[in-house]
């Protein structure tokens, strides 16, 4: 009987071992159907293959992913209806039991359901607010605004010591009252626009401060510029024209592949209510770093100094083929839209904001299921040498195997977001859009021919070059 239960528990700890990192398998399937059969082939593949490469615990990403790769391809209904169910997962999260972060201490971070990171969560809302804006229903951006305030005061209320804003959402959002004539809402979210690029490495884009700058100025928000503290413009001459004019088409441009995370191997020693001494090479520079951080008590560990070794979730850069667009209207003039945001930076800013309490998090588990092994080893004893060791070395092997970094993140993301308002006439026009590698070659051609803009109307055009 004895026998029988031990077999039992090295085969149920084997059994643990067993639930794969879905993540990897994920980019690798679907990322060379999306190279070679693009958006609609991907969809289907995303649909066929839920269970096998998503599964219960990452649902958001199930329906985040599908949300965004509906909207490259001009389905914005059904990037509606997919986004607003990944918004649904996120908020549901936070209302039902956590009893699954308890499974979290005995296994990994792969088996609590995957919450979305802030810039996921923002980014969902300015696919929303495109969604609805490239359909021309102001209401429904206007609902869509007004739930991503709600979202981003969540975060900073959360999170007081993280920069959780976006300048290009803030951008969008004045867009859209401004559109809406609700002027006090739309200086506050020009304002707060400028105030959260500044707070991002990218900086303001000169376009999007020009349309801020005259969009105060029509406002009578002279004191919001000048609290802005940035050197004014003399002159707004494509915002202006905007007014003037009365229409005007708006480019999106998706550029490049978004970050992948890879695992980023990390060992060294940990004292109960002491320090852990940590070494780990960086996987973009292949420098060896050292990390010294406070190690929380861990009961039944004593004084003793454990060797631990895990794997954390790291950066690592897509080849992107695609960084930059040029945008012809008409067959005449010819601009660079900017970048208005950059998600390779917003993914390695969050995991720098995440790193520490991850670390704490995956060494406390790992020393906890160390504890647990050294006692079912020594409880499970038969005697008989053979055994024991073959026994002892199961326990080991499957203890170590459970451990495995959460490398989930939305896998469609562009690496940067561009944009453009071109000031147009009543009529028809046409947009040709060609998508550039670093060195101004040419990657691909992306044409809009016979776009009616009627009296009073912005057109939004997707360029989706994800590549």
């Amino acid at each position: 009987m004895k026998m029988k239960r031990l077999a039992l528990l090295v085969v149920a700890a084997l059994l643990f071992t067993s639930c794969a990192n879905k993540s990897m398998t994920r980019y690798e399937t679907l990322a060379p159907t999306l190279e070679k059969k693009g958006f609609e082939a991907t969809i289907s593949e995303v649909k066929k293959q839920k269970e096998d490469l998503y599964g219960s615990n990452s649902e958001f990403l199930y329906y985040y992913d599908l949300g965004v790769l509906n909207h490259y391809n001009r389905n914005f209904d059904e990037s509606i209806k997919n986004l607003a169910q990944a918004e649904k997962i996120y908020e549901d999260l936070y209302t039902k039991s956590i009893s699954n972060e308890a499974a979290a201490i005995v296994t990994n971070d792969n088996v609590r359901p995957y919450r979305a990171r802030p810039f996921e969560l923002l980014t969902l809302y300015q696919f929303q607010i495109l969604n609805y804006l490239a359909k021309m229903d102001l209401d429904g951006a206007l609902v869509e605004v007004k739930r991503s305030q709600i979202a981003m005061n969540a975060l900073y209320q959360k999170d007081q010591d993280k920069v959780n804003d976006n300048g290009f959402l803030r951008y969008l959002s004045a867009l859209v009252y401004d559109l809406d004539d609700e002027k006090d809402d739309a200086a506050i979210s020009y304002y707060k626009a400028i105030k959260a690029y500044d707070e991002s490495k990218m900086g303001v884009p000169n376009e999007v401060f020009e349309f801020v700058t005259e969009s105060l100025r029509r406002m009578d928000r002279e004191d919001d510029i000048r609290a802005l503290k940035k050197k004014e413009l003399e002159s707004t001459p494509k915002a202006t024209a905007v007014q003037e004019k009365g229409q005007e088409i708006v480019v999106i441009g998706y550029a490049g592949h978004s970050p992948i995370l890879g695992e980023m191997y990390l060992s060294g020693t940990f004292v109960s209510g002491g320090v852990m001494n940590l070494y780990y090479k960086d996987g973009e520079t292949g420098k060896k770093h050292d990390l010294v951080i406070a190690a929380p008590p861990v009961a039944g560990a004593g004084s003793e100094t454990f060797h631990i070794g895990f794997a954390l979730p790291e950066v690592r850069d897509h080849k992107s083929s695609v960084n930059q667009f040029e945008v012809s209207l008409d067959g005449k003039t010819r601009l660079k839209p900017e970048k208005v945001m950059a998600v390779d930076e917003e993914l390695k800013r969050n995991m720098e904001d995440e790193k520490t309490s991850t670390i704490v998090r995956t060494a406390v588990r790992v020393i906890l299921r160390t504890i647990a092994a050294q006692k079912a080893k020594s409880a499970t004893n038969t005697g008989n040498g053979l055994f024991d060791l073959v026994k002892n070395i199961g326990v080991d092997v499957a203890q170590g195997q459970l451990e495995q970094a959460d490398l989930r993140v939305g896998l469609f993301l562009p690496n940067s977001f561009y944009m453009t308002r071109l000031p147009v006439d009543a009529g028809s026009h046409s947009v040709s859009v060609a998508a550039q590698g670093p060195h101004g070659e040419t990657i691909g051609v992306y044409n809009f021919d016979n776009i009616a803009v009627k009296k009073g109307q912005k057109v939004f055009l997707i360029v989706p070059a994800i590549k």
